[in-house]
């Protein structure tokens, strides 16, 4: 070829096999499809000769770097961009795609080795896309242009993008381009980056390509991982698209891997903090809130206070007329007032209690209960053991059978229904106030000596209006 033989002579008496055997080596190097710089160091008739550095020497068709007049736009000691297309015992590169038969020659090279190129997206049409390549009509499918398909076809009319062309036929009548080629290429690259880094505990950038019912997948570099719903924020997530969008880029924290199934598992909510930290400033025991009834199970009713704060509202603080409203106050994820009870930041746990009516966001409640004190409850649910009365918000104590006042044998579900009023005197607090015991009977008591003790000083400033002693003590007794 004139081409070699340009080059052979070129060379000096004084290259030695050593010699052209490293230039082989720098030729090996060069792979289809890389782009390379190199100064023009000879033109022949047909091809310009390029020294691609340690690289060795390639050359172009002469025709890619001419005008329509066939002059050409470069001279000796030009520096020239081109793209590698075919390499072993000479390097051959391709300048640039151009209109017309040149234009078709390179794609057809192109469709044989693999070579990107470049493609403005025109329009859709039916089944993908038209996309221009060096002035010549192209089609790529929808499943050709990305890695998974756009939620608009729109998204990518008028763009400039990369292609890989995998279909010439037809002189260039029927070529078919890929896009996905490319991106694939490239993601099996930077998966290879990413396996080195990705660990338990490791904190990576993403982005978001997928949101399902349980979760969104962020792809880390061309291996994706799971973000489940529990792990998408510390507030409460109804669906992944809440919190996320696709395309979102985020930074993730991997919480587990599992390499025989080839599952990570990733974690928004692990770089937003300990949401506990903010309970001591914005959260007291006896304070009016507002919170979201998120879930209610056997036991209770969970309230979201913050976000990432749950209080359990116990269904001993539930009236049983409440309990409906309750219910549907959880299907609809609705606020409703609270009153905080207790706060064990050591367990993690808050008791919280049903705002007392006409009660302020914000208002701190006063506890009425006292030991000594005679109140006036409300029967809230009779065990065999005794009657456990509701004092008021988050304060239900226990009056034992033995302090009832009834007689052996009674039927303490009929004399005091759900819901009746009962007096009790308050005998201990225990635990902080999570245990009060009462006593019916002493109540009884306390109020009878009250009253007697009121009708003698009655008594005693009547007596000298004609009553004795006697008549106010028979009186007394009789009352």
């Amino acid at each position: 070829m004139a081409g070699v033989s340009i080059i052979v002579s070129a060379m000096t008496e004084s290259e030695d096999f050593a010699t052209l055997f490293a230039r082989h080596e720098a030729q090996t190097t060069l792979e289809i499809g890389q782009v390379v710089k190199g100064r023009v160091i000879q033109i022949t008739a047909e091809h310009v000769f390029v020294d691609v550095g340690g690289k060795g020497e390639a050359w172009i068709e002469r025709a890619e770097l001419a005008d329509d007049a066939g002059k050409l736009k470069i001279a000796v000691g030009d520096e020239v961009e081109a793209t590698v297309v075919a390499t072993g015992d000479e390097i051959r590169l391709s300048h640039k795609l151009r209109q017309g038969a040149q234009a078709r020659e390179v794609l057809a090279v192109a469709a044989r080795s693999g070579v990107t190129v470049e493609g403005r997206v025109a329009g859709v049409i039916k089944g993908g896309y038209e996309v221009t390549v060096a002035g010549l009509r192209a089609f790529c499918p929808f499943s050709q242009m990305d890695l998974r398909r756009a939620d608009s076809e729109q998204e990518y009319v008028g763009r400039v993008l990369d292609f890989r062309v995998t279909r010439y036929e037809e002189n260039g009548r029927n070529i078919v381009v890929s896009r996905r080629q490319i991106l694939e290429a490239q993601a099996a690259k930077a998966a290879e980056e990413t396996r080195k880094k990705i660990a338990v505990d490791a904190v990576l950038p993403g982005t978001v390509v997928s949101l399902a019912d349980f979760g969104a997948f962020v792809d880390l570099g061309g291996i994706q991982g799971l973000v489940p719903m529990s792990e998408l924020s510390h507030a409460r997530v109804a669906r992944a698209g809440d919190r996320l969008k696709l395309g979102e880029a985020v930074t993730v924290k991997v919480i587990r891997l599992d390499e025989a199934k080839g599952k990570i598992t990733l974690s928004l909510k692990a770089l937003e903090g300990d949401p506990w930290i903010a309970v001591a400033g914005r959260l007291r025991e006896r304070q009016v809130v507002r919170g979201r009834a998120v879930r209610a199970a056997e036991f209770g009713v969970f309230v979201e206070l913050l976000p990432g704060i749950d209080g359990l509202l116990h269904a001993s603080e539930i009236p049983r007329h409440r309990q409906a409203e309750l219910r549907e106050a959880v299907a609809a994820t609705a606020e409703i007032s609270v009153m905080i009870v207790t706060i064990d930041a050591g367990k993690r746990r808050i008791g919280l209690a049903l705002a007392p009516e006409g009660a302020a966001v914000g208002q701190e409640m006063t506890s009425t209960v006292a030991v000594g004190a005679v109140l006036t409850g409300t029967v809230d649910r009779i065990e065999p053991f005794g009657v456990f009365v509701r004092l008021g918000p988050g304060q239900t104590g226990l009056v034992p059978n033995a302090e009832l006042g009834t007689q052996r044998g009674a039927d303490h579900r009929k004399m005091f229904p759900a819901g009746a009023e009962m007096k009790v005197l308050v005998l201990a607090i225990e635990e902080g106030g999570r245990r009060i015991r009462l006593s019916r009977e002493k109540a009884l008591a306390h109020e009878e000596q009250a009253e007697t003790q009121a009708y003698m000083k009655d008594a005693g400033d009547k007596r000298g209006f004609g009553m004795t002693l006697g008549d106010a003590l028979n009186q007394a007794r009789k009352r």
